[in-house]
Order: C-alpha cells, then structure tokens, then sequence
C-alpha cells in the first residue's frame, strides 16, 4: 500500500513539472508573439526653398539638398523608424514606404490627418508626418506670401528645424494606442579651420542619420519628449585646396568692414569699392514684339512683350599699400519678358472681340557678350584687358564632387549630380585676358566656393572664397611679376558674380 502510494506521488511530481513547463512556455508564447502595424501614412513633408540675395537689383529663390529624396539615406531614414517602433512594442510593421510631399514656397504647414477609415481586427494603424522647414522656424501661423525670409547665407548657424507628429490606433475600435508631437532642432558645430560649409545640407550624412535615429527612438519612447535639441557635425566642401602640396604657401585672409581685405602673408591689403550701374540705351524689339502680338491674335497662344535695356557696371579696387585706384566697367544687356495673352469679350449684338493683355508673368533675364573686351585702368591709364564669359572653362573641373567633416579623410563622400544641380544660382565664370603684356586665367566655379588664378598657363594660386570673400588659400609658385600676381589677386576678389 506504502509501495503503491510513493509510486503515485513520484508520477505525479514529473507530471506536475512538465505541466508547470508548459504552461510557462505558452505564456512566454502569448507574450512574445508580434504585434502587427499597418501603415497608413508615413509622410515626409518638406520646404526646399530658401532666399538667395543676388545683388543690387533683385533677390530670388533657389532650393536646399533635402536628404531625404535619396534612395539610400531615406531608406536608412526608414529602418530608424522602424527599429524604434519594434523595440517599444515587438512589432511587425507592413507597408512602410515614404510620401515624399514637396511644399510650396508659401504653403502653410502640412496638415496631419488621421482619420481611420477602416480598421483592422487585432492591428494597430500607424500615421507619421514629418516636417522639414530647413534653417526657418516652425511656427503655428505658418507660412504666407508677405513673409520676408533672410538670405540663406546668413543662416549659417541657424539651427534645422524638423517637426514629428505620430498617432497608433487600435485597428478594433479606433482607440489612441499612442501619440506624441515633437519640434526637433538640428544645431550645426562650429566648423574646423579653414573649412567651408556645404550650406545646403543641413549636415554631414552620417551626422544626420545618426542624429535621426536619436529623434526616432526618443519619439517612440516610453516617456516621449515634447522638444529635442541635437549637435550634428557640419558638412564641408572638399576642395583641391584640400589636398595639400608640400611645396605650396598657405595664405590667410581677413576681411574688414566688409569691404577691406588684407592678406596676412604678402602684407597686401586693397579696398573693395561699392559697384556703380547706369543705364546706356534701350534695345529696339519693335519687330519681335509686332511678330508675336500678331501671333497671339491669330492663335490664341501665349506670347511675350519684350523689353531690353543696356546698362555697364563699374567695379573697382584700392590698393592700399601704394594708394592707387584700379576700375573697369561691364556692360551687360538686360531682357524683361511679360506674358501676354489673348482675351475674348463677347458683345451684347452677338459678335466677339479679341484683345491681347499682357497678365502679370515676367521673367527677367541678364546677357554679357562674351566677346565684349573689358579694359582694366589704373588711375586713367589702361594696363590691361580681358573677357568675361559665363559657364566653365574647357578644361575645367567645375564640380563639388566631394564632401567631408572637415577633419578625417575617412568621413570623404561623393556628392551625387543632383546635390550639384541645387547650386544652379551661382554661375562659374571666368577671365581671359593680359595685364602687363602677360597672359592670365581668373576662374571662379564650384558653387562660387573656389577661385584659381593662372599666368601665362601655369596654375600659381587657388583660392576658398566664403560669402563672396577669400579666407584661404594656396600659392603653388611665385611669379617672375609679384605686382602683376598682386593685382590680379585683388582682381579676382570683384563680384563679377552678382551681374551673371
């Protein structure tokens, strides 16, 4: 009977075990299985216009590097998001894509919408917007046609503001699983000496991803911040100047008031002079525009009025260290075009009357012949001439093909064609002509970012130029002429640029 008893009780306890076993396991199975998340909207909404002051006659707008239009970095934009999503709730997330919406230079903010309209038993529905405003605040009122911006170069150090907006709702009765709204800002570092700043990109890649990660899990954390402010390492133009030669002179610049500039190593200093713009002669178009008023009355096609007036710009320098004032004037041609339409009136006898008005489109247009000789004078005498013509030079490597951190050559990174393109509103240029009877080459290109200067074929200095100023630079070889490189330095410093 004892025998019979101890034989059950060691029966059961094994049984008990494995009962207790797997009761556990099925429990750890309930609790690790993934909850699935659908998405519904996961938009990345962005402003890429920015203010680009020109010159003295007029500002315009031309478009930053958003990060997010490249395959790769938004797809690795996309996993930051989806790894903070599972790591706060063991999920499985289904159709997560990016809605790349361009906004309009004077769109308000884009407007989160999540309204569910069917739902999914035993899901969960996730809507995500964010909003990339760039260097220009986020704030309730928006954005309108009156707003004035400041010009893009003088945001510099103004930190990029991004704003999140998230909602999870329960795919069985519509209930808030959770939300959460953050303004996030991405403050550049100070750059590394005698570094520049790719402007348009509001950081170094692998800065920003890193920085994006952060803003994705701190979004979805348990105990989600409201504001988050970030440093992220700047991106820096890596230039020729860059590379540097064992036998090349480091120059340094200052610039003072603007207008001074003083070159620390040749102890030069000149003085740039404000430029000067009269008006020559208006340019006869009686016959383009009788062509198309007449083509836009029998066709109903859209043409233009064109007006055309002549102007010359006068540039000019002092040297400081012998008092003597250099000048030279461009004369350029500039084109007003204005839209003109045909307008149908219907008479109250039946009959219809046709009348061209021109609708308020203009479009303004600058042109300098490239043949034009352009003559240098010191004083009121002619020392030399040249011809400046837009665009690159044959032969010239006119491309930011690469970017870095300014530091570590490990941080180098091609930059794609299209971030290349966004430079369109600063045109390369270049001067060909003699100044003492001597050959020389002044080329401006790379986004505005690099000048080099060439006598009689050989290369002799390159220089970095920041907001329209030389900071550093590099002098391979001295010239057999010290005065004439010196006047061709002070030379390449005029704002040829702001007439293109």
């Amino acid at each position: 009977m004892l025998e019979n008893r101890f034989k059950s009780v060691n029966f059961i306890k094994p049984f008990a075990t494995y009962l207790f076993c797997l009761l556990s396991y099925g429990s750890f199975s309930q609790s690790t299985e993934k909850q699935t998340i659908l998405v519904e909207k996961m938009e990345y909404a962005y402003n890429s216009s920015i203010t680009v002051s020109s010159n003295e006659f007029d500002s315009f707008s031309d478009s930053r590097v958003i990060l997010a239009t490249d395959p790769e970095i938004a797809d690795k934009m996309k996993q930051s998001i989806l790894t903070a999503i599972s790591n706060r709730w063991n999920a499985t997330i289904l159709n997560p894509q990016w809605d790349l919406k361009r906004l309009g230079d004077f769109n308000k903010h884009p407007k989160f919408k999540t309204d569910l309209k069917k739902g999914t038993p035993g899901s969960w529905h996730l809507f995500l917007q964010v909003f990339d405003n760039g260097p220009y605040p986020i704030t309730d009122k928006g954005s309108s046609l009156f707003n004035t911006y400041p010009a893009f170069k003088s945001l510099d150090y103004a930190p990029y503001y991004l704003q999140f907006k998230v909602s999870i709702v329960d795919g069985s009765n519509k209930a808030v699983i959770f939300s959460n709204e953050m303004m996030v800002e991405m403050q550049r570092a100070p750059l590394p000496a005698g570094q520049l700043l790719f402007r348009k990109l509001p950081a170094h890649t692998d800065s920003f991803l890193q920085a994006f990660d952060t803003v994705a899990q701190t979004l979805f954390a348990v105990n989600p911040q409201r504001e988050l402010k970030l440093e992220v390492t700047p991106a820096c133009l890596f230039l020729d100047t860059d590379k540097t030669l064992a036998n090349a002179k480091k120059l340094n610049f200052v610039s003072k008031n603007d207008s001074i500039i003083e070159l620390i190593q040749l102890k030069q200093e000149w003085i740039i002079q404000n430029t000067k713009t009269r008006k020559t002669k208006r340019k006869n178009n009686f016959g383009n525009n009788l062509f198309n008023s007449t083509f836009t009355s029998l066709t109903g096609l859209n043409t233009d009025k064109i007006r055309a007036m002549g102007y010359i710009t006068k540039f000019g320098f002092i040297d400081t260290n012998d008092n003597t004032h250099y000048f030279c004037e461009i004369p350029f041609i500039e084109e007003t075009r204005e839209e003109k339409e045909s307008e149908v009136t219907k008479e109250a006898d039946g009959y219809k009357s046709y009348s061209n008005n021109l609708n308020g489109n203009i479009k303004v247009n600058r042109s300098i012949n490239p043949e034009q000789m352009c003559y240098l004078i010191r004083e009121k005498d002619t020392v030399g001439y040249f011809k400046l013509k837009k665009g690159d030079r044959i032969g010239s490597k006119n491309n930011l093909s690469q970017f870095w951190d300014g530091k570590n050559e490990s941080s180098i990174k091609k930059t794609p064609d299209f971030w290349n393109n966004s430079e369109s509103s600063i045109s390369p240029y270049f001067l060909d002509g003699e100044l003492n009877k001597v050959h020389f080459i002044i080329e401006n290109g790379k986004g505005g970012n690099q000048t080099d200067i060439k006598i009689s074929g050989q290369e002799i200095m390159t220089l970095k130029i920041y907001n329209d100023k030389p900071v550093f630079g590099l002098l391979y070889s001295n010239p057999p002429d010290e005065k004439t490189l010196s006047i061709l330095l002070m030379l390449s410093t005029m704002p040829f640029g702001s007439m293109l």
